[in-house]
């Protein structure tokens, strides 16, 4: 009971909240316009200018190409027909691959190979000399402070 009790509260609360912030907002007042903006003239004369009001003339004209029913119906059934013939063209198993020999082959021929050659002993020294260096670096600094 009073866990329903604070929901109704809260509800009336928050109307109340929302009721009250809509009351200080008026829509319809006439807006101040900076007399420094340059259409500040235009502005005031068109908000004192009264519209012109509708009148039946205005009501567009029937459109006689709208479809009937039967085109209507037709062009449905032509849509599902084509809609059928799209889910058996791509259904599962409908298709193989042929010819890929020569796709494989072109692809060989595209593709450049990196040239894979053993390391000389220079480059094992060069290897060497550079875990070396990052051995000296990874040392621990001193647990005294210099």
């Amino acid at each position: 009971m009073n866990g329903e009790t604070r929901k109704i509260v809260r509800v009336a609360l928050i109307v109340g909240l929302a009721a009250g912030a809509s009351a200080c907002a008026n829509p319809f007042k006439t807006a101040q316009v900076d007399p420094g903006s340059p259409i500040a003239a235009r502005v005031a004369a068109a908000a004192t200018t009264k519209g012109g009001h509708r009148t039946f003339m205005d009501i567009p004209a029937i459109p006689t190409d709208v479809p009937n029913a039967n085109q209507v119906r037709a062009a449905v059934v032509k849509q599902q027909a084509a809609g059928e013939a799209l889910t058996k063209a791509v259904a599962p198993n409908t298709w193989e691959l042929k010819d890929t020999e020569a796709y494989a082959a072109k692809a060989r021929r595209d593709v450049k190979s990196p040239a894979l050659e053993a390391p000389t002993d220079a480059d094992r020294a060069d290897t060497e000399a550079f875990a070396r260096a990052a051995r000296g670096r990874a040392s621990a600094p001193p647990s005294q402070p210099q």
